[in-house]
């Protein structure tokens, strides 16, 4: 959160009311905020800011870290582009989105990588870029340069090596205090008289 306003929070530019997440489906991103940017409608609520994702590393560009952020720009026609001290490079194949009630393909969903250096290695930075088709039956003007992008940092996956570690530590720390309880008591008693350590109270 970067600041509180009457209630609502800010994060970006982005207004939205306390405790409210924005989550929208791919076909709610294209009907309802790509579509009426494109046409210059007014949009449900402005929740997207435009900005030029290319312009620099992900991790530079308005937003919390920690959540999706979703950016109006320019859409790229090659399948790299330079951002900053690396790239964004195409993976896997694009895939059709459909409206829900009819099945129609309305747009098509791109997902980048985030490479750094010379070396291009992969990062966990990942970029969807979701479009309107040019053959949409209704659009009137030229949509195929201005998408929707939507960027978040993919998550760590845990190794079986990892997950089994902190039952091992704390076996052996187990192990460990039930060794030194009986050195203890050896040390306080003696290990080799009959002396017993005296009755507990009743109490």
């Amino acid at each position: 959160m970067e600041g509180l306003q009457e209630g609502f929070v800010v994060k970006g530019g982005i207004k939205l009311p306390i405790g409210f997440r924005f989550r929208p489906t791919d076909q709610e991103l294209l009907l309802h905020y790509l579509k009426k940017k494109a046409f210059s409608q007014q949009l449900p609520a402005s929740v997207i800011p435009i900005c030029d994702v290319f312009q620099s590393e992900p991790w530079l560009l308005p937003g919390d870290l920690r959540e999706k952020r979703y950016f109006f720009s320019n859409c790229g026609k090659v399948n790299k582009r330079s951002a900053g001290s690396g790239c964004w490079k195409c993976v896997g194949k694009e895939k059709e989105i459909r409206v829900c009630k009819n099945n129609e393909v309305i747009g098509m969903k791109k997902t980048m990588m985030f490479c750094k250096g010379s070396h291009e290695t992969r990062t966990r930075w990942v970029m969807h870029e979701l479009r309107l088709l040019t053959s949409y039956p209704y659009h009137q003007m030229a949509v195929a340069d201005f998408a929707v992008y939507v960027i978040f940092q993919k998550r760590k996956k845990m190794t079986k090596a990892s997950q089994k570690r902190p039952f091992c530590s704390s076996k052996l720390q187990r192990v460990h205090d039930v060794e030194a309880s009986i050195i203890d008591f050896e040390m306080e008693f003696g290990h080799d008289n009959n002396v017993l350590p005296p009755p507990s109270s009743p109490c």
